[in-house]
């Protein structure tokens, strides 16, 4: 239950602090007063958008709290407990700020939330019933949302529209995948004939590399063997080889070393090293020597050309002719694999195609019983709404033959006769302005009563109906206020008297601001604002006696 709304320099508001109870309350004043104040404070509280407009001239932010008893609740309570917001007295403060550049912040019992978490949090504690309910009403898409909530399916919705979404998704990417093999059909050709072309080549990383570096080589080939003969000849001449002299010099030295030991035998040791370095020098010149191959020099050359003729095509360097091959490879074998593709996605499409189908029955069946008992309860509470020969019917048809949608195959149309002997027809066709607005009112207190709701705020939905009809709402309201906390916003008589509690609201120039201020009424001001709405500002002994008798009549 709402306990307690603080409203600072919001709008007209300078600081207001409005303590609520339980049962009906109303808020009177005159037009332009801000009656409407509190259930725009009350609506951002509930997280819907701020505007730095409603931040009050001249002030920093605007500063918005509620304070909740929810110790009975025991959904808000284990909101709390799942996000460790919980307090142990069951109290439950929210509050919202909004600077005057349009930044807002939002806090849970005083630790700072997202506008999600609140939304979620304040969906099982307070309704808020606006002005354009009755638009709302008749209004076809609206209408099947309305059946839902009044038969608590919107679980159920959920579990369709999540089945929907995969359905959806699945079936968008096998439309993709089906275009795309129909596009890649035609290339197919073209792509498999250039990966041929590449395939004679056959080329890797560093190929072309290679063959260049071996082409070159072969072409200086000749030079080649001429530096390899020369050395050759230095090392392996049969009469002055350098090797045979150096060995005859060793032998040279090695007699008379026997006179300088010291002095000899070193260099014979390095002319030794020396003619074993030679040695293996000459066996691997002998392993050097080339033979011609015009062969391979012609191959190696028709390789390149190739590679140069490709590298053209493809737009491309010729050592980068790999990458190309690997790229037409992976088209390739992506275009072959859709197929395989298409076959598994057109599987998991027809199963997600027949869980929406088997939900979208059940949910239909679910809202047709909602259907019918919404029939019968609405038609039942709007003959206490001076309507006793009203007729509300809520015609549902399945549509099989549309494409599947997230909310389900079912149209809703809702019927309407006010008058004895007349069939129910479309309900904007045949209502008048005061038969929506009650049924409007109607049908929300029903949906806020399956949904458990504690604390209902209407904002003039009394519009179009006087007389005998208001004070037939200002009792239904009553009544609701026994079972849940009703607050509301309105210009009638009729209603407020009903009220166990009122609030007025008016407004003063104070210097070059008008502002707004909110004040409970005791009895003896009930009576003189009940009787400046019956009189139409004009208060005199005798509106004053009608306040008395109508606040009498009401209960109060």
């Amino acid at each position: 239950m709402l306990e307690q709304l603080l409203v600072k320099d919001f709008a007209l508001s300078h600081k207001n602090i409005l303590d609520f109870q339980s049962g009906m309350t109303c808020i009177t004043g005159e037009t332009g007063a801000g009656k409407s104040l509190t259930v725009d404070a009350l609506s951002l509280l509930l997280g819907a958008r701020a505007d730095a407009n409603m931040v009050r001239s001249s002030c920093d932010k605007a500063e918005l709290c509620a304070t909740f008893n929810v110790k009975d609740n025991g959904r808000v309570k284990e909101f709390l407990k799942e996000h460790d917001l919980d307090t142990e007295d069951g109290t439950l403060v929210l509050r919202r700020v909004i600077a005057n550049d349009g930044k807002t912040k939002a806090y849970i019992n005083d630790i700072p939330c997202t506008l999600a978490n609140l939304k979620e949090l304040t969906s099982n504690l307070v309704a808020i019933h606006g002005q354009h309910a009755s638009i709302k009403l008749i209004d076809k898409n609206n209408q099947l949302n309305l059946i839902d909530a009044y038969g608590r399916l919107t679980p159920k919705v959920a579990e369709l529209n999540a089945s929907f979404e995969k359905y959806n998704a699945n079936r968008t990417l096998l439309q993709e995948l089906a275009d795309e093999q129909m596009a890649g059909a035609s290339n197919y050709k073209n792509l498999k004939y250039e990966l041929d072309l590449l395939n004679t080549l056959d080329l890797h990383e560093g190929d072309y590399e290679q063959i260049s570096k071996d082409y070159d080589a072969l072409q200086h080939q000749s030079q080649a063997q001429d530096a390899i003969a020369l050395a050759q000849g230095v090392l392996e001449n049969d009469e002055h080889n350098i090797i045979d002299i150096i060995s005859a010099r060793i032998t040279d030295l090695t007699r008379v070393a026997i006179y300088q030991k010291e002095s000899i035998n070193p260099i014979i040791d390095d002319l030794s090293n020396a003619a074993t370095l030679l040695d293996a020098a000459r066996e691997k010149l002998d392993a050097l020597t080339l033979k011609a191959n015009p062969a391979l020099v012609e191959e190696l050359s028709d390789k390149l050309s190739k590679c140069h003729e490709l590298a053209r095509r493809f737009e491309t360097q010729p050592n980068e002719l790999y990458k190309e091959k690997d790229r037409l490879e992976r088209s390739l074998e992506h275009f072959l694999s859709l197929k395989e593709q298409i076959a598994k996605l057109t599987a998991l499409v027809k199963q997600y195609r027949e869980d929406y189908e088997t939900k979208a029955k059940a949910l239909s069946e679910l809202r047709r019983q909602a259907a019918i008992k919404m029939s019968s309860e609405v038609t039942a509470d709007i003959k206490t709404l001076a309507m006793p020969d009203g007729i509300f019917k809520v015609q549902l048809t399945y549509d099989e033959e549309c494409r599947p949608r997230r909310n389900g195959r079912d149209n809703a149309l809702f019927l309407f006769t006010a008058n004895i002997g007349e069939e129910p027809k479309e309900l904007g066709a045949v209502a008048s302005g005061g038969e929506l607005s009650r049924l409007a009112l109607t049908i929300e207190v029903l949906t806020s009563f399956a949904n458990s709701t504690e604390t209902l705020i209407f904002d003039e939905v009394d519009t179009g109906i006087s007389g005998r009809t208001a004070s037939a709402v200002g009792m239904l309201l009553q009544k609701l206020g026994k079972d849940v906390q009703v607050i509301t916003v309105t210009h009638l008589p009729q209603v407020a008297a009903c009220a166990n509690h009122q609030f007025l609201v008016t407004k003063e120039q104070q210097d070059s601001f008008a502002l707004s201020h909110v004040s409970l009424l005791d009895e003896a001001g009930r009576i003189e604002e009940l009787s400046r709405m019956m009189g139409g500002n004009v208060v005199t002994e005798a509106t004053k006696e009608s306040a008395r008798a109508l606040l009498k009549e009401s209960g109060n």
